[in-house]
């Protein structure tokens, strides 16, 4: 232990005395000093709040973070890592090296500290527990956060205020401190959160989509209400399946579901823009009630693009399943073969309050605008569903273990129904439809089941 101690100071005269310049010095006194730091991460707490809500996470780029929840993290690695420290300061009562009287002998000793107790370096602690939370949040902010935190730990070597082995402890802690918290918050880094949700109404989300890929061919078509849009067409037969996502979501988190469809049954696939989202020129989304203008849009696209109606369904998830319900049915000539609804809503309100309670729900209505809230109040999918046409087959498909829209929504809006042709599949583990859950096997199963018996049943084969 004596040779470690020993290595410990060597090191520590080498960077305070071998690596000393007065420009380094004052470098290093304003990034020690916390003080300085203040300035900084009030802007950046500012910008998250007001621009951070739709930061996207680059493992999937339409998974987004809720910034209240990522300040909440960094609160916690504060907290954590101080409390830690003191604990271990108190304990290990090791003496900083410029209070030592025998050891600041043997240093320039550039910086007064308050406190004597040197062992761990709660600065190091602190900013590593922050560098790593965030790197696992923002990958891309990696390197300068992990630099960041090299910079403080450096720094408190350099000004004789800690030994290396201090600042090494307090790397330990605060890397294992922000894993801790990231790993209890990763779930919720990923939700919107009430306010973050009643801010798609009121605020542009800054998204953009991006091209599917190689295989999708870009098309531009005009909503029915007049907004110049710009969707994908992965080109297979005849038969055509329209995508209308949800709040929240991108037309691109249904593209590798797209290639799967065609890879069973060869159709096509179009991945429709809605407003609020996807560069959509239509900066705010409704909830539904206007997106009505965008399905439409995308019918009319359709039967120019050489489609016949009646190969035509529409497959709409969440919002965008509700809300093709009052397009077809308003659609005349225009009228799909059928409509295959996932995890949609009877009722805006009713379906908030399943997520979030009845206080959560009537806190989301005085968030949001209140134009919104009147308009939402007015859109019913299950008056809609009573004036469809009887020919246009309707495919209800529900999560078990959706907590926004369960089943037993679906099997109200079936009741509903007044098509010939009304079916219900339940999916075993499954949530609410999400861009994370958008290809799996079950569901691709279930929704080609679904799309073949609309088509089937259209031209009487069954």
């Amino acid at each position: 232990m004596g040779s470690l101690l020993q290595y410990d100071l060597q090191l520590l005269k080498f960077i305070n005395l071998q690596l000393a310049s007065p420009l380094l010095t004052r470098i290093m006194l304003i990034i020690t000093d916390k003080h300085n730091w203040y300035p900084f991460i009030a802007g950046a707490i500012i910008l998250l709040l007001f621009a951070g809500r739709k930061l996207p996470h680059p493992g999937n780029r339409f998974v987004r973070i809720n910034p209240r929840v990522f300040i909440l993290g960094l609160i916690l690695c504060i907290a954590l890592t101080d409390q830690v420290g003191t604990f271990l300061k108190h304990n290990v009562r090791r003496t900083r090296p410029n209070r030592d009287e025998t050891v600041a002998a043997q240093l320039d000793c550039r910086l007064q500290t308050g406190g004597r107790r040197s062992f761990p370096s709660n600065h190091s602690a602190n900013s590593a527990g922050l560098a790593v939370f965030t790197a696992l949040v923002y990958p891309p902010v990696a390197i300068p956060a992990v630099l960041f935190t090299l910079l403080v730990g450096f720094s408190r070597v350099y000004l004789a205020v800690h030994y290396p082995s201090d600042v090494i402890a307090g790397w330990l802690i605060g890397s294992l401190t922000g894993l801790l918290v990231w790993f209890v918050l990763r779930k919720r880094l990923s939700k919107p959160g009430i306010t973050g949700f009643a801010n798609m109404f009121r605020f542009h989300q800054h998204q953009s989509a991006g091209s599917p890929g190689k295989m999708w061919s870009e098309k531009r078509w005009t909503s029915l209400d007049g907004y110049a849009v710009k969707g994908y067409l992965l080109k297979g037969s005849e038969k055509l399946i329209i995508f209308a996502h949800g709040l929240g979501g991108s037309f691109l988190s249904r593209a590798e579901l797209g290639e799967k469809l065609r890879d069973l049954n060869g159709a096509s696939f179009l991945l429709v823009p809605m407003r609020g989202s996807d560069d959509h020129p239509a900066r705010l989304a409704t909830g539904g009630t206007d997106e009505v203008h965008d399905i439409l849009g995308a019918l009319m696209f359709a039967k120019s693009a050489g489609f016949s109606c009646d190969n035509i369904v529409v497959y709409g998830t969440s919002m965008g399943g509700s809300s093709a319900v009052k397009a077809c049915s308003v659609a005349g000539e225009l009228i799909p073969a059928g409509i295959v609804i996932h995890g949609a809503f009877s009722s805006f309100f009713v379906a908030a309050r399943h997520r979030t309670g009845r206080a959560g729900a009537a806190l989301l209505r005085l968030l949001m605008p209140g134009r919104v809230v009147r308009s939402l109040d007015r859109f019913s999918p299950l008056f809609w569903l009573a004036c469809l046409n009887r020919g246009c087959g309707v495919e209800y498909i529900y999560g078990d273990g959706d907590r926004v829209s369960p089943p037993e929504e679906g099997e109200l809006m079936a009741e509903h129904t007044c098509s010939d042709v009304c079916c219900i599949t339940v999916l075993k583990g499954q949530g609410h439809p999400t861009g994370r859950n958008a290809s799996e096997d079950d569901l691709v199963i279930a929704l080609n089941n679904s799309l073949d018996r609309i088509w089937k049943r259209n031209k009487g084969e069954c």
